[in-house]
């Protein structure tokens, strides 16, 4: 396969015409990856940046990328892999099937490459490392990988991380627990790379208000993400006697349909209908969190600090999450950590919010001050331009 050499001349470059960069990506919008990338995509300064996005699926996003002059293509043999704290080997097995077609993948996004003749490829999950060396081998193009997973600290994870660490020129972590974690399972490396924390989307106005106040969860349906874990606090609610309160369930059962039908089965044997209900998956969780008098992220693997929580914190929505992390969760001003999950606590916090219409006033200003400090995008688009430019000029220079 001959390679796509990126057409930029160390001239063009200074002329400043923008970089053409190819963004590799699994989902087409129905996941937190995705969202963050469209996220900073649709604030790159065109003169400086031309982007392309590859994708896996089909999904909302191709919309709005078309909505704002950005390029898509569909590469379903796009197959991708990060492990577990558990089983991580019966997923790997699962995944087998997506990664035999990696070299159908990487041939595709190197033809993508050509055509776009892009300088730069980015790919936006470390579950794409199996594809990085394939596609950087097509390409000879400098290499961006984005590290979006909190890794086990086991061998799969340290695989992971160090296939990262060798194939890339440059990592990006949305938190700096990301990158603390991986530091610990590659040792010395000498790969640039640098916190960016995820954009949240611009608030927007609900589209009416809900009778009943509703406490949200956006996510996967999947024990790891501790979904079931719901149903305890909605159960602890109930036997509290609480005011009316919903827990809407946003997300897809994308991997474990009979694990969501257990639920369904649970809640109706326990007779909670009227403290929680699964809603589906939603392409607008903005008019969700619009609407939301708080969010719930009761997960297994304690990272409160994920795209739902950033996107809470900057609309106003105080989160009550497992984990004791507090660099976006601030305890007692923008939300409550849990840690351990403890489905009394997190209920008798959610009643002290409904009876206390002051405090949760004063967590909501709090939280919108910091998603406007923390996750507005400014800095965030300033800093991958900066890195990308930075990659492009290196590569010339070699």
């Amino acid at each position: 396969m001959a390679m796509t050499a990126s057409i930029r001349s160390a001239e063009g470059l200074a002329a400043g015409t923008p970089l053409r960069t190819l963004h590799v990506d699994i989902e087409g919008g129905w996941g937190g990856s995705s969202r963050s990338l469209y996220e900073l995509i649709r604030r790159f300064d065109r003169d400086r940046v031309a982007p392309l996005v590859a994708h896996r699926e089909s999904g909302p996003l191709e919309a709005r990328y078309a909505a704002i002059d950005v390029p898509t293509a569909r590469v379903p043999e796009i197959g991708s892999y990060v492990p577990r704290a558990r089983k991580a080997l019966r997923n790997l097995v699962a995944s087998v099937p997506r990664l035999r077609r990696l070299d159908a993948a990487a041939d595709a996004l190197a033809g993508l490459a050509r055509a776009h003749r892009a300088d730069l490829v980015h790919l936006n999950y470390e579950g794409l490392f199996l594809l990085a060396g394939k596609l950087k081998r097509r390409t000879g193009l400098p290499m961006a990988i984005h590290c979006r997973a909190h890794l086990p600290e086991s061998r799969w994870g340290r695989w992971v991380a160090r296939t990262v660490a060798r194939e890339a020129d440059h990592v990006f972590f949305i938190s700096p627990q990301e990158q603390a974690r991986f530091e610990s399972l590659v040792g010395e490396s000498a790969v640039p790379r640098e916190v960016v924390w995820n954009i949240a989307p611009p608030p927007v106005t609900p589209a009416a208000p809900h009778a009943v106040p509703e406490a949200v969860y956006l996510g996967s349906i999947d024990p790891e993400k501790g979904t079931d874990r719901l149903i305890d606090i909605a159960a602890a609610l109930e036997s509290a006697a609480a005011p009316p309160l919903l827990i809407a369930v946003h997300g897809r059962a994308r991997a474990r349909p009979r694990y969501l039908e257990s639920l369904r089965r649970r809640v109706a044997a326990a007779r909670l209908e009227g403290r929680i209900a699964f809603r589906g998956h939603t392409a607008e969780p903005e008019q969700v969190l619009a609407g939301a008098f708080a969010l719930i992220r009761p997960s297994r693997t304690n990272d409160p600090w994920g795209r739902d929580v950033i996107e809470a914190t900057s609309f106003g929505v105080p989160v009550l999450a497992t984990g004791s992390f507090d660099g976006v969760v601030e305890p007692g001003v923008t939300g409550y950590l849990f840690d351990p999950f403890d489905a009394e606590a997190m209920a008798a916090r959610l009643m002290d919010l409904l009876a206390q219409p002051e405090l949760r006033a004063r967590m909501s200003a709090a939280a919108r001050q910091k998603g406007a400090r923390q996750f507005s995008g400014d800095h965030q688009v300033e800093a991958v331009t900066a890195a990308f430019m930075s990659l492009v000029s290196r590569s010339h220079e070699q």
